[in-house]
């Protein structure tokens, strides 16, 4: 009976110790996972690790991933303090208790080491977003999107992000512009832009300002993107080439009032503006009929002044009164026929007759050319001919006879040949072809 009572009291002990026992094992600790984004490092950033680096990267960043930090930061001290990824899970461990500047710091560091890991600029971004910075956000989102510009995590945020931060300069620059502070206003636009590079309100008032402060080139920088913007708004169109004007940028406003015609045809302003950039820039539409040229056998006078007027249209002067010629009233080419008779290229007749349609000669055409060449060396032109023309002898044409001259000077500048024996055939016909190439020959002396 005592033997079973000395059990009992022993099995009771036992009982009580381990009830103790029990009472004093620690409990699990339960960890609770970050509650913002973790960007997972690139694989070819972890590929650069040795096996036991990455090794112990991994074991960090999934303790990291459960919210077990002081195990996380264990396997990420065996990384080393230079080394990216180390400074990288630093840096989200610090994130994760909150001591943001310290975790700035670490992603900073980490991308000083490795510039290309997009994982510590998702920490920034996080950090910045929590510290209420939202352009130096916006620039870490960037960042990551000019790698990856699918990345979903980083787009979402950056689009939000950068319609508030437009929103909020333009509204700024609209005050300025309220206030009459145009110069406030234009940097707001600017930043604007920055973070909206199409916005098409920041453009056009950032022209308009710098149109009015005349500084023409960087006004045309913006309506420029305008027009890439909006080719068919025809008000836009319109100040672009008034702008293009006013910058004397003319054969590319005529361009722009070319386009608005075709948007506009029947609009007689936009018509008169066009035939005044033409006439500015003495810009000639070609007729068929000089087309034809090339297939004329033996070309008329008309048809020679068309070649002479259009060929060296830059180097005439403009008409300021017009000769009276009572016979080209119906000629295709009466407004290149004044030009050359203007410029005194190829004269009139003493009945102030032309006589367009009448065939020219050798003679003629040199005469003419002749001409051309003296009024071109007349305005500062270099033409230095290719055969000295004293060497030059020609046995149809006496030295003394009126045509004997710009024959010599054809040959001198190789723009016409002798034929056998040296004869220049002065009333011979001069083909479309020929008087074209000789045209073609003399520009290439001026180039």
């Amino acid at each position: 009976m005592k033997e079973k009572k000395i059990i009992a009291v022993l099995a009771l002990s036992g009982l009580i110790f381990l009830l103790d026992s029990c009472a004093t094992l620690p409990l699990k600790k339960e960890y609770e996972p970050p509650a913002f984004h973790l960007e997972n490092p690139q694989p070819l950033v972890l590929a650069e690790l040795s096996l036991k680096e990455r090794l112990a990267f991994e074991e960090g960043w999934k303790n990291l991933k459960e919210g077990n930090i002081d195990r996380a930061r264990r396997e990420f001290a065996q990384l080393g303090r230079e080394n990216a990824l180390f400074n990288l899970g630093e840096g989200y461990c610090r994130l994760y208790e909150q001591h943001l500047a310290e975790a700035e710091a670490f992603f900073l560091k980490a991308l000083e080491l490795n510039p290309e890991l997009l994982s510590g600029r998702a920490g920034l971004a996080i950090v910045y977003e929590k510290l209420n910075q939202p352009e130096k956000e916006f620039l870490q989102l960037r960042e990551i999107l000019k790698k990856v510009p699918d990345h979903s995590w980083a787009k979402s945020r950056y689009e939000e992000l950068r319609v508030s931060l437009t929103e909020d300069q333009l509204r700024e620059a609209r005050s300025w512009l309220s206030q009459n502070r145009p110069e406030k206003a234009r940097e707001a636009f600017l930043k604007a832009l920055f973070y909206s590079p199409d916005h098409q309100e920041a453009h056009l008032q950032l022209a308009r300002i710098y149109r009015t402060e005349k500084k023409y080139s960087q006004a045309l920088i913006h309506y420029q993107a305008l027009y890439n913007l909006q080719p068919k708004n025809k008000q836009l169109l319109t100040e672009y080439a008034e702008m293009l004007e006013a910058a004397d940028e003319l054969s590319r406003s005529l361009e722009i009032y070319e386009r608005i015609k075709e948007l506009e045809p029947g609009n007689k302003k936009i018509q008169e503006k066009i035939e005044q950039l033409k006439n500015t820039l003495g810009v000639i539409e070609l007729p068929n009929r000089f087309n034809e040229i090339p297939n004329s056998q033996a070309i008329t006078r008309e048809e020679l002044a068309a070649i002479l007027a259009i060929k060296f249209n830059q180097f005439l002067p403009q008409i300021t009164t017009p000769p009276i010629i009572v016979d080209i009233g119906t000629s295709w080419a009466a407004k290149f026929i004044l030009r050359v008779v203007a410029a005194e290229l190829m004269d009139k007749y003493d009945n102030h007759t032309f006589e367009p349609t009448r065939k020219v000669t050798r003679a003629e055409v040199a005469d003419a050319y002749n001409r051309l060449i003296n009024y071109l060396k007349s305005r500062g032109k270099k033409l230095v001919p290719l055969i000295p023309p004293e060497k030059i002898q020609i046995n149809d044409l006496p030295a003394d006879h009126y045509y004997y001259q710009p024959a010599v000077n054809m040959i001198s500048y190789q723009l016409m040949e002798l034929a056998p024996p040296r004869r220049f055939n002065p009333d011979l016909s001069v083909s479309g072809i020929e008087a074209l190439r000789m045209a073609d020959i003399l520009l290439n002396f001026l180039k």
